[in-house]
């Protein structure tokens, strides 16, 4: 078991519509400034966007960087303190501006809290590794047999791990035009594998923009593909991500780049209309009442219904940042969640109240241990939850080369136990 963190005596922050454009448009207009060089008003404009927004993590560090770069020292660690209760610290650059900036001193009292932040909490079993031979491992999925599948981003295929321990290549997407795998979702009741596929800069050997993105449907014994649907406009501004099945068999995928939820119907990809503005939507999953989540990268937690297109961003405790999430499964009745978004990496609990639209907290089940390198996505399994602790995502660079210096280790396929 881990940690946790909970709503008792804490006021929730909301986020509306008008505030999320507000804050954007503020952000951007400091973003602007910067570039210019004007960093007092690019400071203003950064604590502007806060003001509607204040516990996103991302504003909050730009805010942290302007203040230390300014002289702005008081400001700049009240800004810290803000951070740090949130349970999570800022990334490396901001550090080093930090460092840079600070007396002696406060930065070494700030680091001290950094490391207790920082610490190794929770556990997680090594179940399996994946060679090396098989390139950015994303997205896993269980067969409901004891066997799972993986997919991977750089050699774009679908892997297949028997209960033995057996890797085997189930799929080529070059085959099908599918140039890199993502999300994965499998559907016991026709032996279905459900992975979305697409193109980032990883993706070797297609120009910006070239491809598809789109979802395969594969026989998850012979790898025959029985369905292919992707969006017109190949893969500019557009990336088909994460993928959830409902209790009717009903397939929904997210659309990173654009903000976009799609369902998968027999004649192709059918958005399903919002009331809302994502801004980068990821991991999926359905609840026990039919309710989609939806895991946004920078906005938090959104609870949708899929029939009627009503979105709700849920409201958090104001000591809680779920920005960064990137996985998100049902798992026996419990809403689990992978977020590389902040420092330190960490699985987490999320426990909400949907008739009151809020988070009331979380539960930090495991979070920086030894075999995480960028944790992705995971899977509900009997024994736990099945994650990809160590994706290695940042060792890699364009045209998935990896990048001078690093070097790339099997990929660590690690399991929270019940």
């Amino acid at each position: 078991m881990g940690f946790a963190v909970t709503a008792t005596a804490q006021p929730y922050v909301t986020e509306t519509e008008e505030q999320y454009t507000r804050s954007q448009a503020a952000r951007g207009e400091a973003i602007q400034a910067f570039r210019a060089g004007n960093l007092d008003e690019a400071l203003a404009g950064m604590m502007q966007a806060l003001k509607d927004r204040p516990t996103n993590t991302a504003i909050l560090g730009n805010a942290i960087f302007l203040a230390a770069e300014t002289g702005a020292i008081d400001e700049t660690i009240a800004l810290i303190g803000r951070y740090f209760a949130l349970g999570v610290v800022p990334p490396d650059a901001i550090r080093a501006k930090m460092q840079e900036k600070l007396p002696p001193e406060t930065w070494a009292e700030l680091e001290q809290e950094m490391n207790v932040l920082m610490a190794a909490s929770g556990s997680a079993d090594t179940m399996f590794q994946i060679p090396q031979t098989h390139r950015l491992v994303e997205g896993v999925a269980a067969d409901g047999t004891g066997g799972y599948f993986l997919s991977t981003v750089v050699s774009g295929t679908v892997l297949k791990v028997n209960r033995t321990g057996d890797i085997s290549v189930l799929l080529e997407g070059k085959d099908h035009e599918a140039h890199s795998f993502f999300g994965l979702a499998f559907d016991v009741s026709n032996n279905s594998l459900y992975a979305t596929y697409g193109r980032v800069d990883q993706t070797p050997d297609i120009p910006a923009g070239g491809g598809k993105t789109g979802v395969l449907k594969i026989n998850g014994t012979t790898g025959a593909v029985s369905g292919n649907w992707s969006l017109d406009g190949g893969t500019e501004r557009q990336q088909i991500a994460d993928i959830a099945i409902d209790g009717t068999g009903r397939v929904f995928v997210s659309e990173a780049q654009s903000g976009a939820l799609y369902e998968v119907a027999e004649n192709g990809l059918r958005p399903l209309e919002t009331n809302a503005s994502f801004r980068s939507p990821q991991g999926l999953a359905f609840l026990g009442d039919g309710t989609l989540m939806m895991a946004d990268y920078g906005r938090g937690l959104w609870a949708i219904n899929i029939d009627t297109g009503d979105a709700r961003l849920l409201d958090t405790p104001n000591t809680l940042s779920l920005i960064g999430i990137d996985g998100l499964l049902s798992h026996k009745g419990r809403l689990i969640a992978v977020q590389n978004g902040v420092s330190p990496h960490r699985i987490i609990e999320i426990n909400t109240n949907l008739e009151a639209g809020h988070v009331t907290g979380v539960e930090v089940l495991a979070q920086n241990l030894a075999g995480f390198d960028e944790p992705t996505l995971g899977t509900s399994t009997s024994d736990g939850v099945l994650f990809v602790a160590s994706s290695q995502w940042p060792k890699f660079g364009e045209n998935g080369n990896v990048r001078d210096g690093q070097t790339y280790n099997p990929t660590n396929i690690m399991l929270i136990r019940d």
